[in-house]
């Protein structure tokens, strides 16, 4: 988190501060429509790219909730251009890092359904620490999750793949279950990659 944008909010605050100002504008507009529900519960697709695929899947289930991160500043003004010319107000857009998002948010929340979608595969040994998915990502995920939660995974890196299942296979807070994807649509990075395999993992424990 070291661009322009970011440095703007350099300390725990300030970051805890900007996913609290838009969860409160999400809360708002819920208790509006549907009136007070709580923990409400969002879908949330971490490295949201521009957008496009978490677009189609809100704009077909207006009646839930979809918020979308990532660390690009272009990508996000992009998404949000698309989610505001299709008038979605289920849909939302923030830059900032996946983990300080779900350390972060307000306890009117809950996440639902999770996605993860091609993700940078880092892959060169020493680059695997930075990959999202670690033992200590997916515990802080189950925290924040709801006993229906699901983790979709997407990648065409065979290697990440492997790296993901074994993860989750040893995670006593996750296991990988029969399921598809809830909305297949062409998207940008699919469309550029040859092939890909997918992931689905069921919560199994929510620690206090």
């Amino acid at each position: 988190m070291s661009d322009e944008f970011l440095s703007q909010f350099s300390t725990v605050k300030q970051r805890r501060d900007r996913v609290g100002d838009l969860m409160a504008k999400i809360l708002q507009k819920k208790q509006t429509l549907q009136g007070i529900r709580n923990p409400i519960p969002i879908n949330l697709e971490i490295g949201c790219g521009h957008g496009h695929w978490l677009t189609d899947y809100a704009q077909q289930n207006q009646t839930s909730t979809y918020v979308g991160v990532d660390l690009i500043t272009k990508r996000i003004e992009k998404a949000q251009a698309k989610a505001t010319k299709r008038f979605l107000e289920n849909l939302f857009f923030l830059k900032v890092e996946a983990s300080e998002f779900i350390e972060y948010l307000p306890s009117d929340f809950i996440i639902d359904q999770i996605y993860i979608m091609f993700p940078d595969p880092w892959p060169k040994n020493r680059h695997f620490k930075r990959r999202l998915i670690q033992d200590d990502f997916l515990q802080l995920l189950a925290k924040v999750s709801s006993p229906e939660s699901l983790l979709f995974f997407r990648s065409d890196h065979l290697p990440y793949v492997e790296w993901t299942r074994e993860k989750i296979q040893q995670s006593e807070n996750w296991e990988i279950v029969d399921q598809q994807l809830p909305f297949e649509h062409s998207s940008y990075f699919q469309d550029l990659l040859p092939s890909h395999q997918s992931i689905v993992a069921h919560v199994i424990h929510n620690p206090c």
